[in-house]
């Protein structure tokens, strides 16, 4: 009996990787030698419900032009843009400050977009403290697709001030038959304690939709809702943030 179950396995040959290593192995392809060239364009709302009036919500937009090649990376904004964002962060004293503008300029930064434009090696990184949850065949955009799950825990710095009770990510990654993610869903929640009576909770739902150019994978959309509540923030956020290369 023994000898049958031998020859079962030489015939069927090795086990085939799964999606999880699939999905690694070609993301250390994707080195991103190549030159991008694309418009990129950020819009943020936020409603506000610890502001007195209540605030929001709030939309504000922004875009530049990215371009990355083996020198470096460029980001062009318009100048109107940072006129506007400038003066909305210097009104005169006294007066409710309003930098919406000015805080989405200033937090869409060259490591940020950097990231974005070429962003297999930081979603490998984050693959390297995943834990395998499950695999089955799926469909994304109407084609077949591997449907990956993961679960991903963020470390922490140590902080006597501040007790972590939950800080977890769940992923769910499309991937297409070379093992590339085609797009991907993930929630991530937070919930501390802060001074043993402050408590801190927050929830972001991102859904990505992923393209290969010139070596580089792009995130050509993020997506990101969420709800913030805590030691003097509570509020809901619904942002979009694009990348259209130039072929």
């Amino acid at each position: 009996m023994k000898y049958l179950v031998m020859a079962a396995l030489l015939v069927a040959g090795p086990a085939r990787a799964g999606g999880f290593d699939d999905m690694k192995t070609a993301l250390g392809l994707l080195q991103g030698q190549g030159t991008l060239r694309a418009a990129y364009e950020a819009r943020e709302t936020r409603t506000e419900f610890d502001a007195k009036p209540l605030k929001g919500p709030e939309t504000v937009m922004a875009a530049a032009q990215v371009e990355d090649d083996p020198s470096g990376l460029e980001i062009r904004w318009d100048r109107g843009l940072l006129k506007r964002a400038s003066e909305e962060s210097s009104v005169a004293k006294g007066a409710r400050r309003k930098q919406a503008l000015s805080q989405l300029v200033g937090s869409s930064s060259a490591p940020r977009l950097a990231m974005a434009i070429n962003h297999a090696p930081r979603l490998l990184q984050s693959l390297a403290i995943a834990q395998f949850k499950s695999e089955r065949a799926d469909t994304y955009q109407g084609k077949p697709a591997r449907l990956v799950e993961v679960v991903m825990t963020p470390q922490e710095e140590v902080n006597q001030n501040v007790s972590i009770k939950e800080n977890t990510i769940n992923a769910h990654f499309w991937l297409g038959a070379d093992g590339v993610p085609l797009g991907a869903v993930t929630t991530h929640t937070i919930k501390a304690k802060f001074m043993v009576f402050m408590s801190y909770e927050k929830t972001t739902k991102e859904e990505y939709t992923f393209g290969v150019v010139n070596n580089r994978l792009v995130v050509l959309k993020r997506e990101m809702q969420g709800k913030e509540k805590g030691p003097g923030t509570d509020n809901e956020f619904k942002n979009l943030y694009t990348v259209t290369p130039k072929l």
